[in-house]
């Protein structure tokens, strides 16, 4: 029985000192588990919206040359509530950067992608922050993608999905003097989800053949 604990103990700390682990938050109709040992940080959730805290996603070039800062985050959103679906994501993010010099130039890209756990089906959009142009002052940036899945021929809703948002931060400078930093700030990557009940009618399809279901077992056993 001592190896068998020493076994078990054993095991718990080789998985909880690797990489990353899974965190869970649990929503109003949702929960979600996601790595937070990457440069999205730690979450909180507040209904159905998880919110991201960057730590140190920055790109930052100074006297010439550049810099880039990419990750991604993977998310699982799972429905909690009997007789909700999933049907849209929405994604938000802000930061800011500052240029100094005619030199110095700065850029935000992404990707956002959501794919079924119970189908074939997924989606993916592009996005990015736009010309990122104001020289001389500190200055906020924003952006953000949606995916509907009713987008995407036989999907339209779901109740278990993977969500990758990847993001690309670049910085880049020519000359002596000049600077050129861009970065994500706290609380700085917002995910929506919508659930949506369930339309009566398929509900009460899906409860009648849980019934029977159960009647067929009970004649079986008879």
């Amino acid at each position: 029985m001592n190896l068998v604990r020493s076994a078990v103990a054993g095991l718990c700390l080789l998985l909880l000192s690797g990489v990353g682990y899974a965190a869970t938050l649990v929503g109003d109709n949702v929960i979600f588990t996601y790595d937070d040992s990457t440069l999205y940080g730690e979450a909180s959730v507040v209904g159905d919206t998880i919110f991201f805290q960057p730590v140190d996603f920055i790109a930052e070039s100074l006297n010439g040359g550049s810099d880039t800062a990419e990750a991604m985050l993977n998310i699982q959103v799972q429905t909690i509530n009997a007789g909700y679906w999933l049907k849209d994501f929405s994604l938000a993010e802000f930061g800011d950067y500052e240029l100094i010099g005619t030199g110095a130039s700065a850029d935000v890209s992404g990707e956002f992608a959501v794919s079924s756990n119970t189908i074939t089906k997924s989606d993916t959009v592009l996005f990015d922050a736009g010309p990122l142009t104001v020289i001389g002052a500190a200055t906020e940036w924003n952006t953000g993608a949606m995916i509907d899945l009713a987008d995407t021929a036989g999907w339209g809703v779901d109740t278990d999905v993977d969500i990758d948002i990847t993001n690309t931060l670049a910085a880049a400078t020519t000359n002596s003097g000049e600077l050129s930093r861009v970065q994500k700030k706290l609380g700085g990557v917002g995910l929506t989800i919508t659930a949506v009940p369930v339309p009566a009618a398929v509900w009460l399809f899906g409860s009648g053949l849980l019934g029977l279901a159960g009647f067929a077992r009970r004649r079986t056993a008879a």
